[in-house]
């Protein structure tokens, strides 16, 4: 058994059997999009027997690392494992052509994320966003207190202003969140600022807080997560 996860174990990290499933995910991406077209018959079935073979050898692939770990508990333990096992048996699920298993079809679409556990780049990336949103989450609940605060003022005094986007207090929210973000906000501003003048407070006050000061903080502590990961990998290495 010892040696078969050392053989198992050389073919994981052997770099050509991780370009080559790298490989093969993109085209598993690839034939996913072809089928959005309007394709014949022949190259249809062509897509679903190249889809058959990929499933295959995302099971080996799989089976494979699962086999190098000398212990059960060590591939569960790895969160990237539980994931590629996740969308490798969404894989493995039968999916027709009824409407009734599209969602199962669609899965094969998620292959396309394995690819982040193969490049150690954004396998870090992915990780120290992880990391920072675990520790922003009162950043991000101090951005939903201010945006409902905003939202429950812009209701009371915009909501019946033709044109404006906040009739209620959901539509209000998702209308701040835009203004936050800077997406057209002035197409917002415009039809309230011509029965309200001097609502242009309103939006600039929040785009200050929200989208520049808060914000700003966030993305301060994710480049703080990022230095101090990269210091802790120089000094494991």
């Amino acid at each position: 058994m010892e040696k078969i996860a050392q053989y198992c174990e050389n073919i994981k990290n052997n770099r050509s059997f991780q370009y080559f499933v790298t490989f093969v995910i993109l085209i598993s991406s690839l034939t996913i999009g072809v089928k959005t077209y309007s394709i014949n018959d022949n190259i249809y079935e062509l897509l679903l027997v190249t889809d058959y073979v990929i499933t295959i050898i995302f099971l080996i692939e799989i089976i494979i690392r699962f086999l190098a770990e000398k212990k059960l508990k060590d591939f569960f333990s790895d969160g990237w494992n539980v994931f590629d096992l996740v969308i490798v048996i969404g894989s493995l699920i039968p999916a027709n052509a009824t409407e009734s298993v599209l969602v199962l079809r669609l899965l094969r679409l998620f292959r396309l994320l394995r690819i982040i556990s193969f490049i150690p780049e954004l396998k870090n990336i992915v990780e120290n966003l992880a990391i920072s949103l675990r520790k922003s989450v009162y950043i991000l609940l101090l951005i939903f207190i201010i945006t409902y605060i905003y939202a429950v003022v812009g209701t009371t005094y915009f909501a019946e202003i033709p044109g404006a986007q906040f009739k209620t207090l959901g539509e209000s929210m998702i209308t701040l969140v835009q203004v936050g973000t800077m997406s057209s906000w002035e197409n917002v501003l415009a039809p309230i600022s011509e029965a309200l003048p001097m609502s242009w407070l309103y939006f600039i006050s929040y785009i200050f807080i929200c989208g520049i000061v808060i914000l700003n903080l966030f993305v301060a502590l994710l480049v703080d997560v990022v230095a101090a990961q990269r210091i802790d990998n120089e000094r494991n290495d």
